[in-house]
């Protein structure tokens, strides 16, 4: 119940957020190529944007100077990944998606993936539909994962299910959060300290 109700709280701000031209598009992208030049990754999952979410797509253009990018596209209950080309048309949900490919993409490093909330735990509160639970779920390896928002929603509690996504960065134009994952290997802890700003979320 905490998570549906935090679910629907979000979702009346971000579309006030709408209402008063709050975004800061630039700054959530600016820190996302931090971290996409500093793990040198070259293939992107990119979203294209609801309303109210991020318009990281205006700048895809610096993006694909170095990177190859990629959509997701819904497929049955879950998404598959599809290059991006135009045109795009928009789709159920409102959704704006290419059009179908049988190319298949190997891999990808980096996915960019947009939120409606933040628990403590770093895992995603999408809209309830569980297209990119059941995607990553089926994936046999982990790519860097970035939750981006419009606004701040990180809940310090841990009100998500087993089966929802846990990202590595959430960042929105105010505050940025990065996992710490505590690894087994003599004792050794890794994380990103990209900057005095970031607050890390830690989790074993």
């Amino acid at each position: 119940m905490l998570k549906n109700n935090f679910r629907e709280k979000s979702k009346k701000l971000l579309k006030e957020h709408i209402k008063f031209k709050f975004k800061r598009d630039f700054q959530v992208f600016k820190e996302c190529l931090k971290i996409i030049k500093k793990n040198k990754a070259k293939k992107i999952l990119l979203f294209i944007p609801l309303k109210y979410e991020p318009n990281l797509f205006k700048f895809r253009r610096l993006l694909s100077k170095n990177c190859e990018l990629f959509v997701p596209f819904m497929q049955d209950k879950s998404l598959k990944i599809v290059k991006f080309r135009l045109p795009l048309k928009k789709k159920k949900y409102e959704v704006f998606e290419p059009n179908d490919s049988f190319f298949k993409v190997k891999k990808i490093d980096l996915a960019i993936i947009p939120v409606i909330a933040v628990d403590k735990n770093l895992k995603r509160i999408g809209h309830g539909k569980g297209f990119y639970d059941r995607f990553f779920y089926d994936l046999n390896y982990k790519p860097l994962t970035i939750f981006v928002q419009s606004v701040n929603m990180f809940n310090n509690k841990n009100i998500t299910d087993f089966y929802d996504i846990q990202g590595d960065f959430y960042i929105n134009p105010y505050k940025k959060y990065y996992r710490k994952e505590i690894i087994n290997d003599n004792n050794n802890c890794s994380f990103y300290n990209l900057n005095r700003t970031w607050i890390r979320i830690f989790s074993c």
